[in-house]
């Protein structure tokens, strides 16, 4: 299949925009689980087009303005920390924390070239390393803490930190196993049975949002609001083209790791283009919660 250029992905307000990586990036088995390499970066960018209306509105319900400090947990190569240092501003401020090397410079790089004196990003290990000892109005976290070993290191940190009314905004998965191509791609569903599989043995926790609330509570937090965000699509729209990147790319990996098979992998091809000539076909995302609370 054709990759979509960076131009049809990534465009702003200001114009299009192209973070890029470091030539020699890290490997799939190297800092993260899904990998950081190009082909995961445009499926990255891909995933941030698709989901910023509805990031954008959690920062609306959860009253983000413009001078507000914001503190982004799991950076990324910087699409969300870009976004947010727009909405607050030049008097605002927003701390990136992202473990791979690679993307916390092209999140350095992609800001510096926009001119977003207010964005920092720095390498850090959300779970080894201190909490930052600084003030925050805002935090936002999205499909970090379902790869997290331990929570209680960052949880902690953010009790201990974070002053009397600070918001948090998690956007963290509460039932993934919803995955699936309809109607009858099993294939496809055997594809989301080996990822779930493989969440779970790298130590991680695919429905980390049916814990999260609890333990935010016991540390002092007040929950605001639970909401479900499901994502549906067919025929080629984002949603589907989302989803069948997620299978092309991390799907070798799947099979590099003995979860999954190459002729899994054929028939969930064949599936996925039965489907785009199918007006009935459509896939369905892995339910994801929005978890808003105050401390």
């Amino acid at each position: 299949m054709s990759w979509p250029s960076c131009s049809s992905l990534a465009k702003t307000d200001s114009g299009p925009h192209c973070p890029e990586l470091p030539a020699r990036s890290p490997v799939a088995t190297d800092t993260y689980l899904l990998g950081t390499d190009p082909l995961e970066l445009e499926r990255l960018r891909l995933q941030h087009e698709l989901w910023l209306p509805e990031a954008r509105r959690a920062w609306q319900r959860a009253g983000l303005k413009p001078g507000e400090r914001v503190l982004d947990l799991g950076a990324g190569p910087g699409f969300v920390a870009l976004e947010l240092a727009r909405e607050v501003g030049p008097e605002g401020r927003v701390l990136g924390l992202e473990l791979s090397a690679a993307y916390a410079e092209a999140a350095r790089r992609a800001g510096l070239g926009l001119g977003l004196g207010q964005l920092e990003v720095r390498q850090h290990d959300l779970v080894g390393d201190a909490f930052p000892e600084e003030s925050f109005d805002l935090v936002w976290c999205r499909w970090v803490l379902m790869f997290l070993g331990e929570l209680d290191p960052l949880l902690e940190g953010l009790a201990a930190q974070l002053r009397p009314g600070a918001r948090l905004v998690v956007h963290e998965y509460i039932h993934w196993s919803s995955f699936a191509l309809h109607p009858g791609a099993e294939a496809v569903a055997s594809f989301g049975r080996a990822a779930h599989a493989s969440f779970l043995a790298a130590g991680g926790d695919p429905d980390v949002n049916r814990r999260l609330p609890s333990l935010l509570s016991q540390r002092g937090f007040r929950i605001d609001d639970l909401r479900p965000l499901t994502v549906v699509g067919r025929l080629g729209d984002g949603v589907a083209r989302w989803l069948e990147r997620f299978v092309t790319t991390y799907g070798p990996e799947l099979i590099r790791r003995g979860l999954w098979s190459d002729q899994e992998a054929d028939r969930a091809r064949a599936e996925m283009a039965a489907a785009r000539q199918d007006p009935g076909a459509f896939w369905v995302g892995p339910t994801v919660m929005e978890t808003r609370a105050t401390r």
